[in-house]
């Protein structure tokens, strides 16, 4: 672990010289410092108001850090105040201001780089700097290097790395182009006066053991693992700041960057009264392999399906503006892993609008059975073509009535097949004739998607344009505009 937890904590309120003053700062500074030192167990260094001028950070930086800060400890850096963004050769030039800075004169400001350069001399494995000033997000022209998402699930493992490798991180309260609020109630969209900023807020309820939600409650067991890393940190602090006052017209966007010094480590708070709750990593077997080979990523999968992003947004926006879509690409180019792997997921997560998403319908030999089974398991009437009252639109009427806010999602996974494995012609036309009565009928709230290979589309195009119901009543021509219209295709 650590020899110590050290912080050093900067608020400043009583700002001179022509310069406002602040209300909530030294309160959030104060507030930090007890959170850190009785439940996190650091030993803090306080510069508050008339302590926090520029010579004084100026010998703490050259003197006082570098001849107490040793290599087993970890150090976290705060400043609560004024700060300020110019322009710059490379991008915005910020500046914390201390208290006893003069308007205008940048000679009595600290430059952000000057605090970069003396911070990565320091030769503590792990630092921590989280900066609540306006134009805060001007510290990242110091770092080029972004920081990814933090994963579902930290194992044993992944959490000694995390330890024992380099983690130099930034979390700032706002963009370089952003003034960071100084009282603002989070609770409160009016923007009611708060004891606090609105970062700060955040930032106090996360360290009390907020922040640790990864992985979700289950079985009557709370949520987190008892470890709260930079990264679940900035993801708590951005929603939690970003969504209020961006309803309220003052949008504040919180940003994380790490520091040329960072390497595969990550700064970590243990989530106060919450057991260290950390599983060994999975054993290295075959379950585990990542790589699919000729089989396609089912839903379950969707933690190892990467690179494909854009196109499963593209999909996703595709496949709600069309009863429809034709997901359609060459053998091998991963049709099937796009929308199960990647649409499901997606849409299991937005937020906006609620979907519920039938079981994948291999059509095989007899695909209406595959149909009626996927019904069972949503306990919908069945379908029996020689009963006209028991058809897919009936169904989706029943579940259209107990879901009136939802969408519905059926996916006929390697349509391809109600041509190469259904030879009963009778069968072929009655499944055409369940799904395009069930989209015509339910366009509003049916999103059918077939994953069709392209050396297969025309004969599948083809024999569903031949059984299409009457009740259509349009011309053949008209019918094949619309399907491709409604083809996605997916690039090999």
């Amino acid at each position: 672990m650590f020899s110590r937890n050290l912080a050093f904590i900067i608020g400043i309120n009583n700002y001179t010289n022509g310069i406002s003053p602040l209300n909530t700062a030294v309160n959030d500074a104060k507030k930090l410092v007890e959170i850190l030192r009785e439940k996190h167990d650091y030993e803090v260094w306080e510069c508050l108001d008339e302590v926090a001028t520029l010579s004084k950070f100026n010998k703490f930086l050259s003197h006082t850090l570098p001849e107490q800060v040793t290599e087993n400890d970890r150090l976290l850096f705060y400043f609560a105040g004024h700060g300020v963004a110019l322009n710059g050769d490379d991008g915005p030039a910020g500046y914390l201001i201390p208290q006893d800075a003069l308007l205008g004169d940048t000679n009595s400001y600290l430059p952000m780089t000057k605090l970069h350069d003396a911070l990565s001399q320091l030769p503590c494995r792990h630092f921590l700097g989280i900066l609540d000033c306006c134009f805060a997000g001007a510290f990242r022209w110091s770092s080029t290097r972004d920081l990814l998402t933090s994963p579902e699930v930290i194992h044993k493992e992944r959490y000694d790395r995390f330890i024992s490798d380099p983690a130099w991180q930034i979390i700032t309260s706002s963009a370089s182009d952003q003034k960071a609020l100084d009282n603002f109630n989070l609770d409160n969209e009016r923007g009611q006066f708060g004891n606090h900023s609105p970062f700060a807020s955040a930032l106090l309820e996360a360290l009390e053991g907020a922040a640790d939600i990864i992985p979700p409650a289950t079985n009557g067991k709370p949520a987190g693992d008892g470890v709260i890393t930079a990264t679940e940190l900035y993801l708590y602090l951005r929603d939690r700041v970003e969504i209020p006052t961006e309803k309220c017209r003052i949008r504040q966007t919180p940003g994380i960057w790490c520091l040329n010094k960072h390497d595969k480590g990550e700064y970590i708070f243990l989530s106060p009264g919450h057991e260290l709750n950390l599983p060994p990593a999975p054993p290295l077997d075959e379950s585990q392999n990542p790589y699919r080979g000729l089989n396609s990523f089912e839903e379950k999968h969707s933690s190892l399906f990467f690179g494909r992003t854009l196109l499963v947004e593209k999909l996703q926006d595709f496949v709600k503006s069309h009863p429809l879509t034709v997901v359609l690409g060459a053998s091998g180019s991963g049709k099937s892993s796009l929308v199960k792997a990647g649409l499901i997921p997606k849409l299991r997560q937005y937020n906006t609008e609620k979907w519920c998403i039938l079981p994948p319908i291999r059509p095989g030999e007899t695909p209406l059975q595959g149909l009626n089974n996927v019904l069972t398991e949503a306990k919908l009437p069945l379908v029996e073509p020689q009963n006209p009252q028991q058809n897919l639109a009936m169904s989706i009427d029943v579940w259209a009535k107990n879901n009136p806010n939802s969408k519905l999602l059926l996916l006929i996974d390697q349509s391809e097949e109600i041509i190469t494995l259904c030879q009963n012609l009778d069968e072929r036309q009655a499944f055409f004739q369940q799904i395009l009565t069930a989209i015509n009928t339910h366009g509003d709230k049916l999103r059918v998607v077939l994953t069709l290979r392209s050396d297969f589309e025309p004969q599948v195009r083809d024999a569903g344009l031949t059984f299409v119901p009457t009740d259509y009543n349009v011309g053949l021509t008209v019918l094949k505009k619309r399907w491709h219209s409604r083809r996605f295709i997916v690039p090999a």
